[in-house]
């Protein structure tokens, strides 16, 4: 394999590796540690050879979101991995450079109001709010209605609304408008309850 990639691949800090035109893998000590967490993270580049052929034709990256262990996080992440097809001056197609970053989450009123991209996390530090509440939470900070939250969660909409209250009382608002700020000066705009992070593997574009 190139020994001029590999040395690139082993100078960055971040998760990436290549794969040449047989389809031999290198990947540098931190993608290693994700492809090797588990057996679902090494089907990541099963997903890729699936869809190697239509990359190389197209002469396109090929982008995957796949939710995995990650570095130095027990908990599961969402990862974005970009494949980025090589071609020789001859223009024959020589395998592909790829990397890893976790997925960068941004609603589109919070990029109207001026906010960054940010990681979810899947650990609550704030214990003032239950299992439930914390439930009722996330769904509220994505705009739903009270009857969608109910919806959602299987419960009835006064139960959501006796929940609300009470939730508006541990944080010491009185109202939506002022909760949502409270949940953005606290960090919990992005919590994510585990139970409602999707499994498996998504192909983005190719």
């Amino acid at each position: 394999m190139n020994s001029a990639i590999k040395q690139f691949c082993q100078s960055f800090t971040i998760p990436c590796g290549f794969t040449d035109a047989e389809s031999q893998v290198y990947t540098n000590a931190a993608m290693t540690d994700i492809l090797e967490m588990t057996a679902e993270s090494s089907q990541v580049l099963d997903v890729f050879h699936a869809h190697e052929e239509v990359m190389r034709d197209k002469k396109l990256p090929l982008s995957l979101l796949s939710t995995l262990p990650g570095g130095d996080k027990p908990s599961p992440q969402p990862w974005r991995f970009d494949f980025l097809p090589r071609f020789d001056e001859k223009n024959v197609y020589q395998g592909a450079f790829f990397y890893a970053q976790p997925f960068l989450f941004l609603s589109l009123i919070e990029y109207i109001e001026g906010e960054s991209p940010y990681s979810i996390n899947l650990i609550q530090s704030d214990n003032r709010f239950s299992p439930r509440e914390r439930r009722i939470i996330f769904c509220l900070l994505q705009r739903l209605s009270s009857k969608e939250v109910g919806k959602k969660l299987n419960l009835s909409h006064r139960t959501i609304e006796n929940n609300l209250q009470s939730i508006y009382q541990t944080a010491g608002v009185h109202n939506c408008s002022q909760f949502i700020n409270y949940c953005h000066d606290n960090g919990i705009n992005r919590y994510l309850p585990p139970e409602f992070l999707p499994s498996g593997r998504h192909v983005i574009s190719v």
